[in-house]
């Protein structure tokens, strides 16, 4: 089981975290302006902000990727064949 989040839910989770914060600053601004209080704008953005914090910063299981990455096993310093700039370069040209 992996026990961090991998690429793909990393942006789940950081696209989960501006939508969070999106609506609760629409919605603060709309009730803050028929409210005509610019306290409530701002307590509304900052209401959002700590409740996407609370459900994004902390590594729930549902971020928990299903697709871990894979690491090179330990003690190897050199790059495997095929990798790099050089790699890519020679493939492009042929």
């Amino acid at each position: 089981m992996a026990m961090h989040a991998d690429m793909e839910a990393q942006r789940f989770c950081e696209q989960l975290y501006q939508a969070i914060i999106l609506i609760f600053s629409v919605a603060g601004f709309i009730v803050g302006y028929w409210m005509e209080s610019f306290r409530i704008t701002v307590y509304a953005v900052f209401g959002g902000v700590c409740i996407a914090s609370a459900i994004c910063v902390p590594d729930w299981g549902i971020f928990r990727g299903k697709d871990p990455p894979v690491w090179l096993p330990e003690g190897i310093t050199k790059r495997p064949a095929g990798s790099g700039i050089k790699a890519a370069e020679e493939k492009k040209d042929s």
